[in-house]
């Protein structure tokens, strides 16, 4: 963790007793900036995801649908609502607020419509679903109904908790941080169940029962890689995981062809898998099953309006972002910028001078490497780009492929991924235990690390070969006879194909 509880013990000079007072104020700060940088990457997610949709499909983008001076149009009718005698309290707390605000509101839209058109539609989004009222069906179970949405939320934001975000940035760095963040990740399914049953509504519930179905099955596949990633990185501390992919103990040392991803060929194929399951686990697009507004209205959160609405759309980008955080720290190095020397001038003390834990004339370290201030901010960059990255990518695959149905989704994860994690799994157990026997065959480390990299990029060639392959394949009569018929039947569409 960033050293705030030192920091402020020697600024405030407390004494013995009031040191767990400091501890917690210690751990609660760097929570509660982790929690408040996602909720509002969560509302900023929303405007990028608009952008993406017109985008793919050419359809209204926020900068059309969002005109100048929308927020200043809004904030004033929601201040005169909030003078209505009808107005409750929040209303009239919120009205108060934004009728204060007007002339700082006027001055953002102004920017906003000029460089950033649409930018703060979402904002717009979270003060609406702020004043609008929370409904509680009269014939659902109110307790579990009001608590579905909290638990959804906590099971997403209690897993930045373990995240390694930088070289000096990190909450708290367990040491079986990827074994916490799978298990209180694991608990979505306990708040969506809830609420489609609180809800006593059939189709709220079965929405829920889809979704359990759905997320039980493929934590199996994304169980099975986190455990090949704990025996390649032999440690559960997601921190760990990182510094074992920078490489301190080679003479290439920070260079991204040592990260996990490139390892072995098994995690090659393993990766491409993990992030197919965490699409369904985020039951996101071609997975989102559990809300398919086509069949179940809008699935588990049916019922549900005004912020406990939010509550879910905030914990799925959540959501996304923590497995895609967790992919990177585990398969991507982290937060290393794959750039050797670029790394080498970020530590503060260089190979062959003399270090702590180091000998000197050589590139071992008995501890992790330490690194300059500014390190950290350019590590946390680089691991906010990444995790963003692959972000962008399930946005990019929701507005790009239609959805599946819930054989076809089963189907994949039980006779396609579990398959191949488990071969994935059994490959990189033996690849490690012969590891040490095949370096000493090919005379050292430095020729089994060089060997390891060529059969990676084969691997990799290989497999872009077979999607390139797949997509110049002309298809088949029989497939464009089905693409006919879908065509004139309109499914789940309102344009013709």
């Amino acid at each position: 963790m960033i050293p705030i509880f030192e920091a402020l013990q020697a600024w405030l000079q407390v004494d013995a007793a009031w040191v767990w007072v400091l501890l917690a104020v210690s751990s609660l700060i760097p929570c509660l900036i982790a929690f408040l940088a996602a909720q509002a990457i969560a509302g900023a997610s929303t405007y990028v995801e608009r952008k993406v949709a017109a985008d793919i499909q050419r359809r209204v983008g926020p900068n059309q649908c969002n005109p100048s001076l929308f927020l200043g149009v809004f904030a004033r009718e929601a201040a005169e609502r909030g003078k209505s005698p009808k107005a409750d309290f929040g209303g009239k707390v919120m009205g108060a607020l934004l009728g204060a605000a007007l002339p700082l509101i006027d001055l953002l839209d102004k920017i906003g419509s000029r460089w950033v058109p649409g930018l703060l539609i979402f904002l717009a989004d979270g003060i609406k679903l702020l004043m609008k009222e929370s409904i509680v069906p009269a014939s659902a179970d109110k307790p579990l109904f009001k608590i579905a949405p909290v638990i959804v939320l906590a099971s997403a934001f209690g897993a930045l908790a373990a995240l390694p975000y930088s070289s000096w940035f990190y909450i708290a760095d367990f040491n079986i941080g990827i074994f916490f963040v799978v298990a209180i990740t694991s608990l979505e399914t306990v708040g969506i169940l809830m609420a489609g049953w609180a809800s006593n509504n059939k189709w709220a519930l079965l929405g829920g029962m889809r979704s359990a179905a759905q997320i039980v099955s493929y934590e199996i596949p994304t169980g099975l890689a986190v455990l090949t990633a704990i025996i390649l990185a032999g440690t559960m501390s997601l921190q760990g995981m990182v510094y074992g992919q920078i490489g301190v103990d080679n003479v290439h040392q920070g260079w991204f062809w040592q990260w996990s991803l490139f390892s072995s060929p098994f995690a090659l194929i393993l990766a491409p898998a993990y992030f197919l399951a965490a699409l369904a686990e985020c039951n996101r697009t071609p997975f989102d099953i559990p809300e398919a507004e086509s069949e179940l209205v809008a699935g588990y959160h049916t019922e549900y309006t005004g912020m406990r609405f939010a509550i879910f759309f905030m914990a799925e980008y959540a959501m996304m972002c923590v497995l895609s955080a967790l992919a990177v720290a585990i398969f991507l190095g982290g937060w290393s910028t794959g750039i050797g020397p670029l790394e080498n001038l970020m530590m503060q003390y260089n190979i062959g001078d003399s270090m702590p834990g180091a000998v000197a004339g050589t590139t071992l370290l008995a501890t992790h490497p330490v690194y300059y201030w500014w390190a950290g901010i350019v590590h946390f960059v680089a691991f906010a780009l990444k995790s963003y990255g692959l972000v962008f990518i399930m946005m990019w695959i929701r507005w790009t492929l239609p959805r599946f149905r819930v054989d076809q989704m089963m189907s994949l994860c039980w006779t396609k991924l579990i398959p191949i994690g488990l071969f994935c799994l059994n490959g990189v157990a033996i690849w490690t235990l012969l590891r040490p026997y095949a370096a000493q065959r090919l005379g050292g480390w430095e020729n089994y690390h060089n060997l390891v990299g060529w059969a990676s990029l084969v691997v990799a060639v290989a497999l872009i070969a077979g999607v390139v392959k797949f997509f110049l394949t002309p298809l088949t009569a029989e497939e464009q006879e089905r693409r006919k018929l879908i065509a004139v039947a309109d499914f789940n569409s309102g344009v013709r194909v």
